[in-house]
């Protein structure tokens, strides 16, 4: 084999070896979540009388599932069965999905009892978080609104590192609202995202950990791979809408729903 070949040959193998480590831009982070609930809340939202709905835990432990590709990606919840029927782990078209938290992210809408068609979608390019959410009954209407990533100021940044799901991670102390986490991130994937907003210390960080007094998120597995899935980008004639007009619908269709199961 001529020397010139045997050289072109070799860059190329080094250069396909390196392809998936820096240039795959699609896959998978599987974490787990642990939370604090507020039973009496959540009471409200089960099926059946009261007297026969099963007694809500204190603490409960949910998987969630970011999937991204070409700079989209959907955040998916198992919601945890509360004695009305099992919660499943969807994107926002079927009941029965819900984002964990209440903001984009994680933070203002909704909460771990809601019902509503939902979905967290994030634009990963122009890092924005964005809820969607569909109402109930036959006439059903899809709305969708946006929040911008906020990268925190107020963050604490320490030397200590760690592996987490195969990936060095750096460890940051971040304050939101009320609350303090801990939070371990990488820099080492081609996209910036955290499961709840407000928790990014850096402009091109992965959170894979991050433990509050009410919640916590560990990333069990960050899985590299091409996605066939193409329902991570907005549905179509979703309608956008202010933060606050959709806190205004969600709270509207919320008491329909009460109402109705009363």
């Amino acid at each position: 084999m001529n020397k010139t070949i045997r050289l072109l040959l070799a860059a190329g193998t080094l250069i396909s070896a390196s392809v998936p480590v820096f240039a795959q831009q699609s896959g998978t982070i599987e974490y787990e979540v642990t939370a604090k609930t507020d039973p009496e809340r959540m009471r409200g939202f089960q099926r059946g009388s009261d007297d026969n709905a099963p007694q809500i835990p204190d603490v409960i432990t949910f998987n969630q599932t970011f999937t991204f590709s070409n700079n989209v990606g959907k955040l998916t919840t198992e919601r945890p069965d509360f004695g009305g029927g099992r919660g499943r782990a969807n994107g926002g078209n079927q009941q029965g999905d819900n984002r964990g938290g209440g903001r984009p992210g994680g933070g203002r809408f909704g909460g771990f009892g809601g019902r509503g068609n939902n979905a967290q979608y994030v634009d990963l390019a122009n890092k924005k978080y964005e809820q969607v959410f569909t109402t109930f009954g036959d006439d059903k209407k899809t709305y969708y609104t946006e929040e911008d990533y906020i990268f925190t100021d107020n963050s604490k940044s320490a030397d200590k590192t760690k592996k987490i799901a195969g990936y060095n991670c750096k460890k940051a102390t971040i304050q939101l609202k009320d609350d303090t986490y801990t939070v371990w991130y990488t820099t080492e994937l081609p996209f910036s995202f955290a499961p709840i907003n407000g928790l990014l210390p850096e402009n091109n960080a992965v959170v894979l950990s991050a433990e509050g007094s009410k919640r916590s998120f560990i990333a069990k597995s960050v899985n590299l791979k091409p996605i066939t899935d193409t329902d991570l980008s907005l549905p179509a004639g979703a309608e956008k809408v202010s933060q606050e007009k959709m806190r205004e619908i969600m709270r509207e269709e919320m008491e329909k729903l009460r109402a109705r199961q009363q």
